[in-house]
């Protein structure tokens, strides 16, 4: 059965198994102009005034929240200054990276309301001032559309801010601009690099060299690893916060279902999606999500370099062996844990082969019944799948500039279902995922967390409502960056990151990128 489930992750987010230089030809021949171009005409004299100390680079290349947070205390730097810094590499380097696709014209009034605040002695926290980006499927309130990177959207706005984004306002967070991501959170056109396009903003690019950026939170990702924010809020559905995070190297996180609200958020499987955060640091991650989630936990407290030991841990091995991870960051793993003194077993995780096929349909299913009604919202002559799919073809170039040959694959799927119909294949595919995630938790008498690799079981987890988070192990042995992916028992999203810092501690394994 693990091969079925393997074949499913690659078939969705490595489609073919292409060099290298193939990789970085493909992306050359993608390219295409934004509909809607990076507007910095807002910050046009501060960013030209703006003479960043020698040093600013070396330290914000390396440091995190908290490190940012303490310089900003002493004086040695403020959030104007910081969001300065990274607008300036945004307007450098993002039109070959297309992380991005809005600029918030406010950011710079956010990132000076903020260094008020904290010389007023009223700063409100960990994330004050410091400037993040928002997958641009998250609503946010006027200034900022929300498109989803489809050109349909183009102009939307949403009604308010989502719930998240109001919690990251209310936090102090400067929100840079929207990220990129691939299409309407899903892989519509297949081809070679996976994930990661859309027809506003064209073809994301991974900074860590000619490697997919894989999807669908890929301009979150990117924006984190190129540092044009500190840090990111991406979503995922099944594999889009780890996948993108895994091959740039980052921290990804999803958390256990509900924990963040998606309201606001366009959906792709609603019962499915969740909203995480992306990072180069676990920590960082950790202190987002306690910005943005509906719990009062402080993660960040939680952390320990010895939250392992002693843990037992089930390692879906099988599964990373036949999937060609790599030796060495096979290896790297296993020696991390008998160094942190975890006691491992080999575990597995298995469903009916039906069910792993009506995958499928229960993406178009979400498709029609969850995205589309925001489409239809914005623009009523488009409905259904099918109109979508109709209206695209009218103007191929602006609209579906990478084609939509998966859209309408997965279309015909759900001709003839039902709502009805939907609602029990989603209670089917929960109850499955979850019994099998379920029976790994207690095989040898109970294991604490499940260990995998890239995205390779994000389809159970996900489904199933688990935290997972990926972090940083090494490359595969064809170079690619990957990560090892821990999934956690739900509503246990502490203990997860916990297990997650110990390991990224033992390890340090994240590849910054090699940019100008």
């Amino acid at each position: 059965m693990r091969t079925i489930v393997l074949a499913f992750a690659l078939a969705m987010l490595t489609p073919l198994a292409s060099q290298a230089d193939d990789v970085a030809a493909k992306i050359a021949g993608l390219r295409i102009e934004r509909l809607r171009p990076l507007d910095f005409a807002p910050f046009a004299k501060d960013m030209a005034a703006f003479q960043p100390p020698a040093e600013l680079d070396a330290f914000l290349l390396s440091a995190g929240i908290a490190d940012i947070q303490s310089a900003m205390a002493a004086g040695e730097l403020t959030s104007e200054m910081l969001t300065l810094w990274h607008l300036a590499r945004i307007q450098r380097l993002d039109d070959g990276l297309r992380g991005m696709l809005e600029i918030n014209p406010a950011t710079l009034d956010d990132a000076r309301a903020a260094d008020a605040r904290r010389a007023g002695g009223q700063s409100l926290g960990t994330l004050d001032g410091i400037p993040i980006t928002l997958k641009d499927n998250i609503g946010t309130a006027g200034l900022m559309h929300t498109t989803a990177n489809a050109e349909i959207l183009l102009d939307r706005v949403a009604k308010g801010d989502a719930e998240l984004v109001a919690s990251l306002r209310a936090a102090g967070a400067v929100i840079i601009g929207k990220a990129s991501l691939s299409e309407f959170a899903g892989s519509f056109a297949t081809g070679y690099p996976s994930g990661g396009n859309g027809a506003v903003g064209g073809q994301g690019v991974n900074p860590l060299g000619p490697w997919p950026t894989y999807g669908s939170s890929s301009g979150s990702a990117i924006s984190v690893a190129a540092h044009f924010s500190v840090v990111s809020i991406g979503t995922e559905t099944a594999g889009s916060l780890v996948s993108p995070a895994g091959v740039m190297s980052l921290v990804g996180m999803k958390p256990s279902a509900g924990l963040v609200s998606t309201e606001g958020v366009v959906p792709l499987i609603a019962s499915n999606d969740g909203p995480g955060p992306i990072a180069r640091t676990v920590q960082d991650a950790a202190l987002l999500l306690a910005a943005a989630d509906t719990a009062e936990v402080d993660y960040a407290a939680g952390l320990s370099a010895d939250a392992l030991t002693g843990v037992r841990v089930g390692v879906l091995l099988a599964d990373i062996a036949d999937a060609g991870m790599g030796t060495e960051a096979i290896t790297r793993t296993a020696a991390a844990f008998v160094l942190l003194g975890a006691d491992t077993a080999p575990v597995t995780l298995d469903v009916p082969l039906d069910v792993i096929q009506q995958f499928f349909t229960y993406l178009s299913a979400g498709m029609r019944y969850d995205m589309m009604p925001v489409v239809s919202a914005h623009n009523p002559a488009v409905v259904t799948l099918e109109d979508l799919i109709a209206y695209n073809k009218e103007d191929p170039k602006r609209r579906m500039p990478f084609g939509q040959d998966m859209l309408e694959k997965f279309a015909p799927m759900t001709a003839e279902l039902s709502a009805a119909d939907y609602a029990k294949l989603t209670a089917d595919m929960h109850r499955v995922m979850t019994e099998a995630i379920d029976a790994a938790f207690a095989a040898h008498g109970g294991v604490e967390v499940l260990v995998s690799m890239a995205n390779l079981h994000s389809v159970f987890y996900a489904t199933a409502g688990y935290p997972a988070i990926t972090v940083p192990i090494g490359r595969k042995d064809s170079g690619e960056p990957v990560g090892v992916t821990l999934i956690g028992k739900k509503g246990q999203d502490a203990q997860l990151l916990s297990y997650a810092y110990a390991f990224e501690q033992a390890t340090r394994a994240h590849i910054p990128p090699d940019l100008p």
